[in-house]
Order: C-alpha cells, then sequence, then structure tokens
C-alpha cells in the first residue's frame, strides 16, 4: 500500500500574515513580567526582569524581520505608502547612519565602535521593518484587530489579578499590571483605549448592535486602568481621543447617539458649575501641590523643564554630531545595554533628537513633526475608513509626542506601536469611499 503524506502548503499571505502578527505579539510578549508566578528575575539568556531577555526579542525580531524583508522585495503587489514619506525615511536613515560614523570617530571614541554601530543596526531595523515593510504587507485592518485583542486582554487580565498581586501590581503607587515596568502599562492600556474605540463607536461586521452597552462597560475599564497609572499625559491623551471620536465617527445606532447627547449635555453642565474648581484642581496636580491618584505628588512642569535643561546641556557638548542612539546606556564601563539611566532622558522630542543626532537631527524632527501632525489632520478627514484609525491615533497622541524623546529603541513597546501607526498613516488609498464609519473585525 502506498503511503500517503499529508503535505502542509500556505500561501505567501498566510506566512506573512503569521509572520507579521507574530512580531504584534512579542511587542507586548517582551515586556511582560511573570514575576507575580514566581518566576526568577535573571536567568542566563532567557529571562530578564522576570520576562522575556531581550537578547530572544532582538534576535527574533532580526530573523522574522529578515524573512519578512526578502518576501518584501520579491512581492509585486503590496501596499504603497506616500513618496513623500518614504524619503523622509531614506534621509532619516543616512543622517542617523552618518552622525553615527562622526561619533564613533570624533565623540564617543572612548567607547565600543561595534556597540554603536549596532545601535544604529537596530534603528534602522525598527524604522524598516514596522515603519514600511509590516504596513506595505498587513492590512491595517488586521493589524488594529490583533493589537486591539491582545492590549485589551493585557490590560483587563491586569485589572482581574490587581486584588489578589496587589503589592506587585503596583510601582511606586502606579498600576504595572502584568508588565516589567510603568511605561509599558501605560502604553498598553493607552493603546487598547484607542484601538478600541472603533468597537464602541464604528460599524462592526455583525449585524447585532445589542451589546454596546457592555462595549461601554469594557471601554471604561481600559479608562481606569489608564487612571490608576497616574500618568497625566497618558489620561489627556484618552480624553482627547475620546472626545475626538464622538465628533468623527457618526452614531451608528440609538443607543450610540443617546450616549453622545447625554454626554455633551453633562460636560457642558459640569463645565458651567464646577469648571473654576476643576481647573484649579488641574492646575494644583501639575504643579505638585495636589496628589494624582495614589502617586506622589510632583510639580510636573518643574521636573519637565530640568529634564529639559539637562538634555540642553548634553545636546551643547556635541552640537553638531550628538551623541548617539545609545546615549543613555553610556557609562564609566563603556556602553551597557542593560544599564538604562532614565536620567539622561530630556522627556523632549526635540532636545532627545539634538542629543542623539545634533542639529541636523533636530531638523528632521521638525520636519518630521510637521508632517505627523498634517498627515493626520488630511487623514481624518480622508474618504476612506482606513485613515480615520491612525489619523485620530495621532492627532491624540501630538502633545505626548513633543514631551517624549525620539523613538529609535527596537525593544520598547511603544517606539514599534508608534512607527506601525506612522507606516499606516502614510498608506496611499484612493479618494473614492463613502462611508465614514470604521468597519470592525468582530472577532
Amino acid at each position: 500500500m502506498k503511503r500517503r503524506h499529508l503535505q502542509l502548503r500556505f500561501t505567501q499571505e498566510e506566512i506573512v500574515s503569521f509572520l507579521t502578527i507574530s512580531l504584534l505579539f512579542l511587542i507586548f510578549i517582551s515586556k511582560i513580567s511573570l514575576k507575580w508566578l514566581g518566576i526568577p528575575e535573571n536567568y542566563s539568556f532567557l529571562i530578564f526582569q522576570h520576562g522575556l531577555h531581550p537578547f530572544i526579542n532582538f534576535t527574533l525580531n532580526f530573523l522574522i524581520g529578515g524573512v519578512l524583508f526578502f518576501i518584501w522585495i520579491r512581492k509585486q503587489e503590496r501596499t504603497k505608502l506616500s513618496p513623500y514619506y518614504v524619503t523622509f525615511l531614506f534621509f532619516l536613515s543616512a543622517v542617523l547612519s552618518i552622525q553615527t560614523l562622526f561619533q564613533i570617530t570624533l565623540v564617543n571614541v572612548a567607547f565600543s565602535a561595534t556597540m554603536q554601530i549596532g545601535g544604529l543596526v537596530m534603528a534602522i531595523a525598527l524604522i524598516f521593518i514596522y515603519g514600511i515593510i509590516i504596513p506595505s504587507l498587513l492590512p491595517i485592518d488586521i493589524f488594529a484587530k490583533h493589537l486591539r485583542n491582545l492590549s485589551v486582554f493585557l490590560v483587563l487580565i491586569s485589572l482581574i489579578l490587581l486584588p489578589i498581586f496587589w503589592p506587585m501590581f503596583f510601582r511606586g503607587g502606579r498600576f504595572i499590571g502584568v508588565f516589567k515596568h510603568i511605561p509599558y502599562m501605560v502604553n498598553a492600556s493607552t493603546f487598547a483605549f484607542v484601538f478600541f474605540i472603533p468597537m464602541v463607536f464604528g460599524r462592526r461586521d455583525n449585524a447585532a448592535d445589542n451589546n454596546t452597552f457592555f462595549l461601554f462597560i469594557l471601554l471604561f475599564l481600559i479608562a481606569v486602568a489608564v487612571t490608576l497609572t497616574a500618568t497625566k499625559a497618558a489620561v489627556v491623551t484618552i480624553l482627547i481621543a475620546f472626545v475626538m471620536a464622538m465628533v468623527l465617527y457618526p452614531a451608528k445606532n440609538k443607543s450610540v447617539f443617546l450616549f453622545k447627547l447625554l454626554f455633551i449635555s453633562m460636560a457642558a453642565f459640569v463645565i458651567i458649575m464646577f469648571g473654576v474648581p476643576i481647573t484649579k484642581a488641574i492646575y494644583e496636580v501639575a504643579t505638585g501641590q495636589r496628589a494624582f491618584g495614589m502617586r506622589t505628588a510632583q510639580d510636573g512642569i518643574e521636573a519637565r523643564m530640568d529634564e529639559v535643561t539637562r538634555g540642553l546641556d548634553m545636546f551643547h557638548r556635541s552640537p553638531y554630531f550628538g551623541s548617539g542612539l545609545l546615549y543613555k546606556y553610556i557609562g564609566e564601563d563603556g556602553v551597557m545595554v542593560d544599564s538604562y539611566d532614565p536620567f539622561k532622558d530630556p522627556h523632549n522630542l526635540f532636545v532627545s533628537a539634538g542629543v542623539i543626532g545634533g542639529w541636523p537631527l533636530i531638523i528632521l524632527s521638525i520636519i518630521g513633526y510637521s508632517m505627523l501632525m498634517f498627515g493626520a489632520i488630511k487623514g481624518v478627514l480622508h474618504k476612506s475608513d482606513k485613515k480615520l484609525l491612525p489619523g485620530l491615533f495621532i492627532l491624540s497622541h501630538l502633545p505626548v509626542f513633543v514631551i517624549y524623546p525620539a523613538h529609535f529603541s527596537l525593544g520598547g513597546i511603544a517606539d514599534r506601536i508608534y512607527w506601525l501607526v506612522f507606516g499606516y498613516l502614510a498608506v496611499n488609498y484612493p479618494q473614492n469611499g463613502n462611508n465614514r464609519s470604521l468597519r470592525v473585525p468582530s472577532g
């Protein structure tokens, strides 16, 4: 008898979908802490800070990214990106490369050239894989669906487990959930909120709309998680996103219409009746006169100005060439990837760009920020539904971008998500759409 062999054949689209979705999952999985399960803090090159070691994260990024690059260059039909965007990325990569060479020979001569080149390679890989390849190969509907599902799941799991693992899920009075550090929980909950908005306001594939109330409850729980992080910028971001969604998304049923009417009425009432004390409370929180949640009171304005001042001091040490992509990891013993120094972070996009690459990168950061602003406005006004979500995301994050450093870390959650959204915002869609409401996969 002849043996029959089971042959598994996958199409190129299925392979691309599996690899790109794997990278999306890796973004969050690489920052999960399993301390609450008793996992050791560090173990060999496998475990770091109770979770996946950065070496594994970088290795998987390059392996999967390399396969996707091979598919990308051979694929004849792929999504086209704006030529202005692609041109900007070319100049950005060129400036980073040239400045790194100057830094190796003139600025950081005492530090490992290999490490500095490695930082450059990771930055270019981040830009190319997440800013070009994935948006060119994976449809935005699939991207949004999986990013939404994963981020919402991790946020809800963090809230569910909070009563059991209370001490472990807080750090310095701020909610970290199942993540290694506070910024990762801030990123995950903020992204979950913005990407869940179409589920509430947009039209879904399933015709039944009787779960609208349940979706509002989920959105509220995600907002609670954002608030528990005690991060003022994140709270402002989700408020901006929510108010903009109320305006940009048409009411898909009577429930959403009544909610919008009730929300606007209550907001107007609160502003009229309690506008002055609310404004005073916001000022006191911003200036450190009042605590925000369980976080110790801190003068956010003064703290940010101190960080900017430190950043300007670092910038003036090398204003023409910068200090390099790994400046936050450079210490007395050289470049140590596991010795990130947050006090070297200027918390300002333009100052951070100057510290990294001097005046050339500052100029590019100003150009890039302007392109983001105009691109996001154009996106929400575009007739194609697929521009609305990235446009909404960028507009709600524009204030945050100013107080964040330049995004060139292949290991960060925010850096990878931001470049993905940049790429999807740059996708060229025909101006022939007629439905302003996003259709969201229900799965």
